[in-house]
């Protein structure tokens, strides 16, 4: 999932957004910038320009909507670095390489779909990629983060944290149940996902 050489990019997406190169803070500097940058990313799919204009500046004329994707594109470019943005005069995307705590998450519960089980269901094979996916998702999904102005992006944002929240609801009764049903020792981590799923 992360580059092979060069910068090591993180985007958390779990609590308040925030980008890290090399465990060091990177600042975007505008918070339309850093809510186009996690949509690019969460979505992973290319935009075009007149679709990130309408979610993130629905109240602008269209020409000054695509002004600020324009500038907002260059505040994402001056914090990444180059390389990171693959942008024409009509579509943008996030290039790959980028480490996300969601994406993350979202493939560690996939790992345990492919242990041959019901996807309600847990073995002990599902342990430690739950574990992993419940210690990322310790928060909602851009905890503390809106953008009043931007209605259709607030709701693009309530849809992923409940969908997030459903998938940990579901990791956290499976680690309970199967930490329920081991060792001693497994009690009390049973009991601590127990009461995070409730």
């Amino acid at each position: 999932m992360e580059r092979d050489t060069g910068p090591k990019l993180r985007l958390y997406l779990f609590g308040a957004p925030r980008i890290e190169r090399e465990g060091a803070p990177v600042e975007v500097g505008r918070r339309k910038a850093l809510a186009l940058l996690a949509y690019l990313a969460a979505t992973r799919q290319s935009h075009t320009r007149e679709t990130l204009a309408a979610l993130l500046w629905p109240e602008y004329e269209p020409a000054s909507a695509k002004g600020e994707v324009r500038r907002a594109l260059s505040a994402i470019r001056k914090a990444l670095g180059d390389g990171w943005l693959d942008a024409d005069r009509e579509v943008v995307r996030l290039n790959d390489g980028l480490w996300l705590d969601v994406a993350q998450f979202q493939h560690l519960l996939k790992v345990c779909q492919q242990h041959g089980h019901p996807p309600t269901e847990v073995c002990l094979a599902c342990r430690d990629p739950l574990t992993e996916a419940a210690a990322l998702a310790q928060d909602e999904f851009m905890a503390g983060f809106t953008l009043p102005d931007s209605p259709t992006f607030d709701d693009w944002q309530s849809y992923e944290r409940e969908g997030l929240r459903r998938d940990l609801a579901g990791a956290l009764e499976r680690l309970a149940r199967l930490l329920g049903r081991s060792a001693e020792e497994s009690t009390e981590q049973a009991i601590g996902y127990a009461r995070r799923w409730l």
